[in-house]
């Protein structure tokens, strides 16, 4: 299986757009305002061509990512941190 433009595609709503990736590693969809990983965006979408799975599945391991955040403003092209709080 070719990874070739997996990212293409928004793994969430299906839309196709060359403009969605925003730049390196930044996938946004203008449909349904996905912000995600590039490549996890396309793994994703190949992940759903070699298994097929209810759209509502949990998939959880139960291991709880901490990933830092930053929110991508589409009106300044920047970055701004986004801190959380964990309980």
């Amino acid at each position: 299986m070719s990874e070739k433009n997996t990212s293409k595609s928004c793994s969430s709503c299906g839309c196709k757009s060359d403009t969605n990736r925003v730049e390196r590693g930044l996938y946004v969809c203008d449909e349904c305002d996905l912000v995600a990983n590039a490549d996890v965006n396309g793994a994703e979408n190949i992940r759903k061509q070699v298994t097929s799975s209810p759209q509502r599945e949990n998939r959880s391991n139960g291991w709880l990512a901490q990933p830092s955040t930053y929110l991508f403003d589409k009106g300044t092209g920047s970055f701004e941190p986004q801190e959380r709080l964990v309980s």
